[in-house]
């Protein structure tokens, strides 16, 4: 089947609504880590320049940046967590219904 552009967005579309809060946390989390590589580069670059005004400006854009990966860091530990917790009660409440199915009381 060869891929037109309008099945390729429509596809596109599809994947992206189907992603997990997780995925998309570590897609945040790649894209911010992308980031600061590429500001890193240009703080180099603007010191090696001698452009301090703007490379002071640069600095604070990556600090920003890293206040955000911090967040984002938080926020996917904080949702595995929750999503562990969420697995294990969802295990205890199918546990009676399986003993009850197979005959044990409990």
């Amino acid at each position: 089947m060869k891929m037109n552009t309008t099945n390729f967005f429509k596809r596109w579309k599809e994947g992206i609504l189907n992603l997990s809060p997780v995925q998309q946390l570590k897609g945040k989390l790649i894209g911010i880590v992308g980031g600061i590589i590429g500001l890193i580069l240009a703080l180099i670059t603007l010191i090696y320049r001698k452009t301090w005004g703007f490379g002071i400006f640069v600095f604070f854009i990556i600090w920003l940046q890293f206040i955000s990966y911090i967040s984002v860091r938080q926020q996917l530990i904080s949702t595995k967590e929750m999503l562990k917790e969420v697995e294990t009660q969802q295990q205890d409440m199918e546990s009676p219904k399986i003993d009850r199915e197979i005959g044990n009381s409990g």
